[in-house]
């Protein structure tokens, strides 16, 4: 079941959702059913300087830093 992103047409708020089955979510602000799915942006993180990565030779998830543009 996928995650997607949402907006309400009448009052604005964005929010996330479980969707089931296809099925339009209400909004948790103004409970209306009129919102509307935005394309959710996503982040690609890799090693590979094929894919565009800097050839990193640790992982994010052994490094202490807050940043994964500081692993080297």
């Amino acid at each position: 079941m996928p995650i997607y992103e949402f907006c309400c047409n009448q009052c604005g708020t964005a929010f996330e959702e479980l969707v089931r089955n296809g099925v339009k979510p209400e909004c948790p602000a103004c409970h209306t059913g009129d919102v509307c799915r935005l394309l959710s942006t996503f982040a690609v993180h890799s090693s590979s300087s094929n894919l565009g990565g800097q050839g990193a030779t640790k992982s994010c998830s052994s490094c202490a830093s807050s940043s994964c543009g500081t692993c080297h």
